[in-house]
């Protein structure tokens, strides 16, 4: 169950997913909050924006959220990671690592890199994964929206196939 705050994080990290697809990168947008509701970091993806294959939403917010996730992690406070894709294996272990004991995202993804789940079901971390609340997928309006992010980034030049389709063609990228 979300509530309303959780709905309103997950707006943001919507926003910050339609934020990257203006910048030409995968939309995928994160906003990492204490248990007293309390911005602590956001962001989008920049993998295409900085050239960095590292430079996923998530990890940003781990990243930028620094101090605060050694300060959680020794007296026991409660950090939520709002996505608004499903972490990859890459961001679900910088999840797992930071300690962030709630993680909740709009879009499922079976299909892309998302392993989340998949790690969860693996049983290889189960006492990491057993002290976090997973939450898929919770609301449909927003789901929708990060889907047509998703659908709109198909049609991007950046697309890894629309890349590779340009240099068949004898392009150049």
């Amino acid at each position: 169950m979300i509530t309303d705050a959780d709905r309103a994080f997950l707006q943001m990290a919507l926003d910050e997913a339609e934020h990257a697809l203006r910048e030409n990168t995968y939309p995928v947008g994160a906003i990492l909050v204490d248990d007293k509701f309390n911005v602590i970091a956001q962001g989008r993806n920049r993998v295409h924006t900085n050239k960095d294959a590292t430079a996923h939403a998530e990890i940003k917010v781990i990243r930028e959220a620094g101090e605060a996730i050694f300060d959680a992690k020794i007296h026991n406070k409660t950090f939520t990671l709002y996505s608004s894709l499903e972490p990859c294996p890459m961001c679900t272990g910088g999840i797992l690592l930071a300690k962030i004991q709630r993680v909740v995202w709009l879009l499922n993804d079976d299909l892309g890199f998302g392993a989340f789940q998949k790690m969860n079901d693996a049983a290889i971390f189960e006492a990491k994964f057993n002290k976090i609340e997973m939450i898929a997928e919770p609301d449909a309006d927003l789901k929708n929206r990060q889907l047509e992010l998703m659908r709109q980034w198909e049609r991007n030049t950046n697309h890894v196939s629309n890349l590779r389709s340009a240099i068949h063609e004898g392009g150049e990228i």
